[in-house]
């Protein structure tokens, strides 16, 4: 199946030749029209600086529809200034879905640990806040919309309107191209639009505090940028490498891909009122990023978290940071008391219990026909009897002895009365696959899956019922070394996993994920 984070670079080309061709004629509100609404409906994301000329572009954008996708690139080295004209246009235009994106905290601290990069090397510096956070955020769309324009720089002056992004797989708009500074002025005061505060000071383009000067009087627009360097972009309109095929391991991440996007969009399709749980571990994490290709760089239903206020402290920063980051529509459930959930169960098993009944509550008062969860066969044994599409009862239950047959990606997807369905599109996938997948993508991880003192998360639970196990693992790619050997098993941690032999199926039995 193509998705769009693998549309190779030919394709790309043929694809913005044919837009090219039919479009080419159109620039303004036209073509973004054209393109938001009638052949790209979620496929494309604006990227914007909220700089010195980016109010017109995103008020057309809001024009057409406030809830476009925006990308912010917050490189931590912006101006006061800009951040705030940031939250003011917003505002004034009514923008409901900027994602803000920032260099990767692991990342700067081991390339920029003093933060004078930009200094001694501004190329890696553009590189790591500029180009692998746009990366980033593009991973699920098929293009981006810019505010470049020919008259700002030499390197611009026969820009297209519609392009491919060298060796990117991406189709690149730029519906401004053959406006001049003078149409771009009278349209920021015909629309009553505010203007970046330090515009009037002589600053024509806008970026980062150390590598932005004012505009040379006989200079062009982006004169201020670099000054006295020989450096004209910061890179993310540079070429890229070019895509490549992959290799038969990556082929394989790529069959999983496929699988998990086709079953995301059959129960996008088939189920509605539909949620997704989120635990913001290591799977769901990836489940997440599997929903956004799928959809082309949103989720589409809320994201839930069931909260038993016993997380790590990681797992609430990691939250807070990438809800906003992701663009996420999340919804926190906080679990009942102990007192609530069955007494019979062992200690800790009975913890893990509020979990269930939070979700039940969730189901029963949004009247919930669905539940994406992010299980896997191989995490343990009683998970392995699963259905990609499983049935629950009006209570939440599982009966094992009585699931539907999938054959050939055919699901059953509707409840029983009263009931819901759990959607699992990670069944297929295993540990290794996870961790593979995640590197492959540059996912973020919780740093506690990451050894610390010789101690790392393996499976994140929470505090009072799960433990470290004894690892050196401090990356992503010691961790995939340390899995290819290890005959210990994933759950180890967990401690419901030992306290008596049937603990577990009684979860499962009783609607635990």
């Amino acid at each position: 199946m193509d998705i769009a984070s693998e549309i190779l670079v030919d394709n790309a080309e043929i694809r913005a030749a044919d837009l090219m061709a039919r479009y080419g004629h159109l620039d303004g509100l036209e073509l973004l029209r054209a393109l938001l609404i009638d052949e790209l409906p979620g496929q494309i994301a604006l990227v914007s600086s909220f700089g010195a000329e980016s109010g017109l572009l995103l008020a057309m954008a809001a024009e057409i529809d406030p809830a476009v996708p925006v990308v912010f690139l917050d490189t931590g080295k912006l101006f006061p200034e800009t951040l705030r004209y940031r939250d003011k246009l917003i505002e004034h235009l009514g923008l409901t879905n900027v994602q803000t994106f920032r260099p990767d905290a692991d990342v700067e601290a081991e390339r920029d640990p003093d933060g004078a990069l930009w200094r001694d090397d501004p190329d890696s510096c553009c590189a790591l806040r500029k180009v692998e956070p746009l990366d980033r955020a593009l991973a699920g769309f098929a293009g981006w919309i810019t505010g470049r324009k020919r008259f700002q720089s030499k390197v611009r002056s026969d820009l297209p309107v519609i392009e491919a992004g060298e060796g990117e797989g991406k189709i690149k708009i730029n519906p401004l191209a053959n406006w001049t500074a003078r149409r771009i002025a009278d349209e920021f005061k015909r629309r009553n639009l505010p203007s970046h505060p330090m515009v009037a000071d002589g600053f024509l383009s806008i970026g980062c505090m150390p590598c932005t000067e004012r505009a040379m009087p006989a200079g062009d627009a982006r004169s201020g940028r670099w000054a006295g360097l020989a450096k004209t972009e910061c890179g993310i309109h540079l070429p890229r490498r070019a895509a490549k095929r992959p290799s038969r391991a990556a082929k394989h991440l790529r069959d999983l891909e496929s699988q998990s996007i086709y079953i995301l969009r059959e129960a996008f399709a088939r189920v509605d009122r539909l949620a997704m749980l989120w635990s913001v571990g290591k799977d769901s994490n990836v489940l997440i990023w599997l929903a956004r290709k799928a959809f082309y760089g949103r989720v589409p239903f809320p994201v839930v978290q069931l909260d038993t206020g016993m997380e790590l402290p990681e797992v609430y920063a990691f939250r807070d940071r990438y809800k906003t980051e992701w663009g996420l529509d999340l919804r926190v459930e906080a679990c009942p008391p102990i007192e609530a959930v069955d007494p019979s169960l062992p200690p800790a098993a009975r913890e893990a219990a509020r979990k269930s009944a939070a979700l039940m509550n969730l189901v029963r008062r949004e009247r919930l026909n669905g539940a994406i969860v992010g299980i896997r066969r191989d995490e343990q044994s009683t998970r392995a009897k699963e259905r990609v599409f499983s049935p629950r009862s009006d209570r939440g239950d599982w009966d094992i002895h009585h699931q539907p047959a999938e054959f050939w990606d055919h699901y059953k997807v509707r409840p029983v009365q009263g009931g819901h369905v759990r959607i699992h599109p990670l069944l297929d996938w295993t540990e290794l696959d996870i961790w593979r997948y995640t590197k492959s993508e540059g996912i973020p991880v919780v740093p506690a899956y990451l050894a610390r003192d010789g101690q790392r998360y393996r499976s994140l639970g929470e505090q009072n019922i799960t433990l470290p196990m004894t690892s050196n693992a401090a990356s992503i790619d010691e961790i995939i070394a340390e899995l290819e050997t290890t005959r210990a098993p994933e759950r180890a941690g967990r401690t419901m996993d030992h306290e008596s032999e049937d603990a577990f199926e009684r979860l499962r039995s009783a609607g635990y994920m």
